[in-house]
C-alpha cells in the first residue's frame, strides 16, 4: 500500500529481508492473509531488485531464505514473478523446492533436515560486519520458511510427513492443530477503519 501510494519514493522498499514476516500467515494456514503477504512480498522483492542493481547494495544472503520464499510464494499462490537472485539458490533450499511436494517420505525428510541444519547455522545475532538471516528470536523458534512448506502440503492434501528434525517437527505439531478463534472486535474495527481510510490497504 505504501509503495503504491508513494511512487515518488523510488528507493522504497529497502527491507527485502522481511520475508520472515511475510511468511507468518502461510505457516499458520491463514490462506487469505498468506496470499496477500506473498503477493506484496514478491512486489517488494521485484522493486528492490530494480532499484538496487549493484552487487554492493544487495543483501548478503539474497540467495537463501529471501529468494527461497520468492520462489515458494510464486509457485504456491500462482503469482508470476520476474525476480531472479544474483546467485543460485543454495543447494539446501533448492532441494526443498524440488521435493516440497514429494510423496517419498525419506527424500522429503532428508531435504527438510538439511535445510533445518542450514537454518540453525544462520540463527545468530547480526552485527555491524555480518548479517544473519535468522537474527530475530521468533525466527529461531519457528523456522517459518520450512513450516510454510509443511502448511502448504497440508493445504494441498499431501502426506503430512515428520522430518525427524526437532526444529521443524516440534513447532509444526503445535501449528497444525491450532484451533481457530473468533476475531477480536477491536481488531475487526481497526481493519475496517484502515480499509475506509486507505483504499489500497490489504
Amino acid at each position: 500500500m505504501h509503495s503504491e501510494m508513494h511512487p515518488d519514493l523510488g528507493n522504497w522498499p529497502t527491507q527485502f529481508w522481511d520475508s520472515m514476516k511475510a511468511v507468518g500467515p502461510t505457516m499458520v494456514s491463514w490462506w487469505d492473509e498468506a496470499s496477500v503477504c506473498a503477493r506484496r512480498f514478491l512486489e517488494m522483492a521485484e522493486k528492490y531488485q530494480r532499484v538496487n542493481r549493484s552487487a554492493e547494495s544487495r543483501r548478503i544472503a539474497q540467495e537463501t531464505n529471501d529468494a527461497f520464499l520468492c520462489f515458494l510464494f510464486s509457485d504456491a499462490f500462482g503469482i508470476a514473478t520476474d525476480f531472479k537472485p544474483q546467485k543460485r539458490l543454495i543447494v539446501q533450499y533448492q532441494a526443498v523446492l524440488d521435493h516440497s511436494r514429494s510423496a517419498d517420505e525419506a527424500t522429503f525428510a532428508k531435504v527438510m533436515r538439511d535445510a533445518a541444519d542450514f537454518d540453525i547455522s544462520r540463527s545468530k545475532h547480526s552485527n555491524g560486519s555480518k548479517l544473519y538471516e535468522f537474527d530475530r528470536d521468533i525466527d529461531r523458534l519457528f523456522p517459518g520458511e520450512l513450516l510454510a512448506v509443511q502448511a502448504l502440503r497440508c493445504r494441498d492434501g499431501l502426506p503430512d510427513f515428520d522430518t525427524g528434525h526437532l526444529l521443524i517437527d516440534a513447532p509444526w505439531a503445535l501449528l497444525r492443530d491450532l484451533t481457530p478463534v473468533e476475531r477480536h472486535p477491536i481488531a475487526a474495527a481497526i481493519e475496517l477503519r484502515l480499509k475506509r481510510d486507505y483504499p489500497l490497504f490489504r
